[in-house]
């Protein structure tokens, strides 16, 4: 719990890993609020056996995945030859 200004800060992480805060008057209301959140996070990253987890809501991959074939192939810059007449 943190305070800062005169607010208390709820701090938790949720089922993905990220870090949320959030501010609150009172000490009270911000331990039961993380508290809440950590048990969502919990009920989210283990679900109860039996349960598919919901594939459409998951993150996109950060960075696109590899081609195949010869679009796969990165070109490469050569030198250039000197021309004989030269």
């Amino acid at each position: 719990m943190l305070k800062k200004c005169g607010k208390f800060f709820a701090d938790w992480r949720d089922a993905s890993g990220a870090r949320h805060r959030k501010a609150f008057d009172t000490l009270k209301e911000a331990k039961a609020h993380a508290e809440a959140m950590r048990q969502l996070a919990h009920a989210q990253a283990n679900p109860e056996p039996g349960t598919l987890p919901n594939r459409s809501a998951q993150r996109p991959p950060l960075r696109k995945p590899l081609r195949s074939g010869s679009a796969r192939k990165l070109k490469t810059r050569t030198r250039r030859q000197p021309s004989p007449n030269s």
